[in-house]
């Protein structure tokens, strides 16, 4: 019997779909993520396969297991575990292979047609009964015939290229891989060509050292005034004080944020205060098809690595 744990900080209800999915020869522990370090440690000890989402993982915490082979995650991201100490201790670590990407895509979708639309406006000026038409002055706009710069086209980001493409765009992108667009029509070109050419710009990558604080002052500086920023990927890519000066001195024109760099968001973040953001609480990833995609993902590569096998998705 091979021994998995899961440390959950969702629902009781993804709980109830990781183990029904759960396979013969596998046992399932769940515990909650937002356990101490000693907890974790304690958890740990015994467990083959270690599944997480979200769990922050550190070096101590790695260190303290004896049996360990393999952490399968159920998100995209990974920073929250310290892959080189599981890289030296020989512990094999994946993402969600691309679970989530379908939700992450129309969510990131749905942010910019709520920007373009100006929907959050529409929908309270009904409930308050002014009947106001924000489209009076040219306020709301169309995405046809804009420039979509993509920073990122793996498994999200290639799919908002595919879907926006259908709406009449131009796509532009960068990334760190060798994609050459053909898959979704796009065009590789550098980023500062990107910030500065992109009437939407879309962030779709991990955080790393290379990554994290990509886009401060200087880069935000570089985008058209008229264009609107979305990030359903991780807060800490974008300088979060930056840009919000960008938008509230009129930069950029707006933005689209599923994550921030302190969540739940303090009330006194100054981003509450903006007309011209979207905000939602980093719910980009869930949807119901979504959660169920991931567990079969989870299970499969679980069972690969216990048989011997490499892991998918395995972070390198």
């Amino acid at each position: 019997m091979h021994n998995v744990l899961f440390l959950n900080g969702q629902s009781a209800q993804v709980a109830e779909i990781m183990q029904g999915y759960a396979l013969e020869g596998f046992e399932l522990a769940v515990h909650s993520s937002n356990c101490s370090e000693e907890d974790k440690k304690a958890l740990i000890r015994d467990a083959e396969f270690l599944l997480l989402h979200p769990a922050d993982i550190s070096a101590p915490v790695l260190q303290a297991a004896r049996k360990l082979k393999h952490i399968q995650l159920l998100t995209a991201g990974y920073d929250k575990v310290d892959i080189r100490a599981a890289r030296e201790l020989g512990i094999t670590v994946s993402t969600n292979g691309g679970a989530n990407a379908w939700a992450v895509a129309e969510h990131t979708i749905a942010l910019l047609l709520a920007l373009y639309k100006k929907l959050l406006q529409c929908d309270q000026s009904v409930r308050a009964g002014t009947w106001r038409k924000p489209v009076t002055g040219g306020n709301t706009f169309e995405v046809a015939g804009k420039t979509v710069g993509l920073v990122g086209v793996g498994n999200i980001g290639s799919k908002v290229a595919k879907r926006l493409k259908a709406f009449e765009t131009e796509i532009i992108f960068c990334d760190r891989g060798s994609a050459n667009g053909d898959e979704f029509g796009g065009t590789r070109v550098d980023l500062k060509t990107l910030l500065s050419q992109s009437d939407i710009i879309s962030f779709h990558l991990p955080l790393t050292d290379a990554t994290r604080g990509m886009i401060g002052v200087a880069e935000l500086d570089m985008m058209k005034s008229s264009a609107v920023l979305l990030n359903t990927s991780r807060a800490e890519l974008v300088d979060e004080e930056a840009l919000e000066i960008a938008l509230r001195e009129g930069w950029i024109a707006g933005a689209g944020l599923d994550v921030f760099y302190e969540e739940p968001v303090p009330a006194n973040c100054g981003l509450l205060e903006l007309d011209n953001v979207v905000l939602t609480p980093h719910t980009a990833g869930h949807s119901h098809e979504g959660w169920f995609r991931r567990a079969r993902f989870a299970w499969e590569n679980i069972q690969r690595v216990a048989a011997g096998e490499q892991p998918a998705s395995q972070v390198k």
